[in-house]
């Protein structure tokens, strides 16, 4: 089959290897479609570490063949793929939280192979934890690989009570920041906002026609007086940071109402993670403040109904496919804003 293999960091070749064969318990899957994601860059690029050549976790596939023992799979079988695996002893995983496993998640594309490939192995654990989750014949496969950023996005959003208010504000309007004002839309939020330092993105986003209620170039005044302005001088109900930038924190926080939430959604560099705050902020608005990492089984299948049922429109959010072989361009695409890409998959 071919793949794309990481051959040292930044050097990926598109090279024939040994198709694997399922072992006992195991599934082998025939890629349909395999999304690219920024972590993806972040890994092909050696900024991050993973413990395998080939990666990709935003999957849509068929099942190809069984190994021994499989239950409650069939061959021909339509999927997208549940990224995190947990250790299946813990109490997060007993609560099907396996994105909080107290013994660290193993992840496809990270510790198993992926997605940018013809096939690719769901290793028994997987199997067993149910992550093959299937999908309608008349999903379009690229809309399928959004179900897994998505089922992250309702995953950070779980903790807000989204269908009570009547303004959220999302900082980054990269696909992650699309997607979390997507979920709020599908869950009834009037009025979204993205803020972003782009204006090419920004414009992408008026060109795609996406339903997003504003969109504002922060670079072009302060974020906190233009919420301010905009709510009545009260504030936003919620503030998602999906963007990598921890000094967004700070003044997401000061553009919350009182009793507001705020979910840091986006990771900060491991190298300086500290941000100081306000702590009096929390204290006296009664502030909410959460956390968001991966997801689990319940928002995957979220994530799928709001696709399948047209509440969430994916189809626009896909601006580019490449083959397997043009993988490298791909990369290149996602990467260079002046594109115009959104969400960019390969197709092997």
């Amino acid at each position: 089959m071919k793949a794309a293999v990481i051959k040292k960091p930044g050097v990926i070749e598109v090279e024939e290897v040994p198709t694997p064969e399922p072992a006992d318990g195991e599934v082998l899957l025939k890629i349909e479609t395999c999304a690219l994601c920024g972590t993806d860059q972040r890994v092909l690029s050696g900024e991050k570490h993973v413990d395998v050549p080939i990666v990709g976790h935003e999957i849509t596939a068929r099942v190809h063949s069984l190994g021994k023992n499989v239950r409650g799979v069939r061959e021909g079988e339509r999927i997208i793929v549940q990224t995190v695996i947990g250790c299946g002893r813990c109490q997060m995983c007993a609560d099907h939280r396996e994105n909080l496993c107290e013994n660290t998640f193993k992840a496809i594309g990270y510790q198993f192979n992926g997605g940018f490939a013809e096939y690719m192995i769901m290793p028994k654990s997987g199997v067993d934890q149910g992550c093959l989750i299937p999908v309608p014949e008349d999903l379009p496969a690229e809309v399928g690989t959004l179900i897994e950023p998505l089922s992250c996005c309702v995953n950070g959003m779980n903790y807000i009570p989204m269908e009570d208010m009547e303004h959220v504000v999302v900082f980054g309007g990269g696909i992650i920041g699309v997607l979390n004002s997507l979920v709020a839309k599908a869950r009834g939020v009037p009025t979204v906002t993205i803020m972003d330092v782009s204006q090419e993105r920004l414009d992408l986003h008026k060109k795609l026609g996406l339903p997003i209620d504003n969109l504002v170039n922060s670079l072009g005044g302060d974020p906190v007086e233009w919420v301010m302005g905009h709510t009545n001088g009260r504030g936003a109900n919620a503030v998602v940071v999906a963007a990598s930038v921890k000094l967004i924190v700070p003044i997401g926080m000061k553009a919350l109402r009182r009793g507001g939430h705020i979910s840091i959604f986006a990771g900060m560099p491991k190298s300086d993670p500290a941000q100081s705050i306000d702590l009096n902020l929390i204290h006296y608005n009664e502030l909410n403040v959460h956390g968001a990492t991966s997801s689990a089984y319940r928002e995957y299948l979220t994530a799928r109904d709001f696709l399948v049922s047209g509440k969430i429109d994916g189809k626009q959010l896909v601006t580019h496919r490449f083959p397997l072989e043009d993988f490298n361009n791909a990369v290149k695409t996602q990467a260079d804003p002046s594109t115009g890409a959104l969400k960019v998959v390969i197709e092997p």
